[in-house]
């Protein structure tokens, strides 16, 4: 009864004190499992930064196997994750870009979570992380770079593999097409992009989860105070930003978030790639 009734009273009030407050329940579940077992007792804190429920572990494998089944994940890419958290999709794919000699930046607006992951990828310069103050009605509402402000830390045509997992879920339209303009940019010809959203049908808008209301021309909302909380945008809208960044959806697939499902992950995916010169 406590952590329901800590999440209804969280429910009110202000982003970073939300966030927070779910974080910590986060890490209460968890804490059990840390003890058990000593490998997970490195495990981020999501109080810190809170990207989400979930296994650190067994989410950040998941998300590198649908790289790898869906956006063609090689060991010898140049990865670039967009919003990368503490670092969970980082961890699985240290390894494997260290067996094939690919390589990785991830930036993220958290200096917290960024500094996090510098210490717990310190001694392999493969790995890179970067910090940037980016705006964001949920995560970071004092930053001080706009969203249509934002330049990758990737030179253009340097990147095989750009992801963004979780991350336009909590962006408006506006920030999207910036973030896709972008990703084309530092993306090699023939590079792929893939990222999650939640792409609002006219027979599939809303789940008993995940109740969105209007809150723009091409998007929709769970909570109009705050609403990159969640957000929702018009799949024919995703597709033009796609097409107007210069990239080619090749694949999108349903998740689980409101049925009918294709695959395992909770939110929508879509893998886009840049035209071979």
């Amino acid at each position: 009864m406590a952590p329901r009734f800590v999440r209804k009273l969280a429910s009110f009030a202000p982003p970073s004190v939300r966030r927070t407050l779910a974080g910590a329940l986060t890490d209460l579940k968890s804490l059990p499992a840390r003890l058990a077992d000593p490998a997970r007792r490195g495990e981020p804190w999501a109080f810190v930064h809170n990207v989400g429920d979930g296994d650190f572990v067994a989410v950040g494998a998941q998300l590198v196997r649908h790289l790898r089944d869906h956006a063609g994940l090689r060991p010898n890419d140049r990865v670039l994750d967009i919003g990368c958290g503490n670092g969970r999709v980082a961890e699985p794919l240290a390894d494997l870009l260290a067996e094939g000699g690919g390589s990785y930046v991830g930036f993220d607006l958290s200096r917290l979570g960024i500094e996090a992951c510098r210490r717990r990828f310190a001694g392999r310069p493969y790995m890179r992380f970067e910090h940037l103050d980016v705006w964001n009605g949920e995560y970071n509402a004092h930053g001080r770079l706009a969203e249509a402000d934002v330049v990758f830390p990737a030179p253009e045509a340097s990147i095989d593999l750009v992801f963004a997992t979780s991350v336009f879920t909590h962006m408006r339209m506006s920030g999207m097409r910036r973030y896709l303009a972008e990703s084309a940019r530092v993306l090699a010809p023939g590079g792929r992009l893939a990222f999650t959203a939640f792409a609002l049908d006219a027979d599939r808008q809303a789940s008993e989860v995940f109740a969105f209301r209007p809150f723009d021309e091409t998007s929709m909302a769970i909570d109009l105070r705050y609403p990159e909380r969640a957000i929702g945008h018009q799949r024919p809208a995703i597709e033009a930003a796609a097409a107007d960044a210069g990239l080619t959806l090749r694949a999108s697939l349903n998740g689980l978030w409101a049925p009918p499902s294709a695959y395992d992950g909770g939110q929508d995916l879509f893998v886009a790639e840049k035209p071979a010169a």
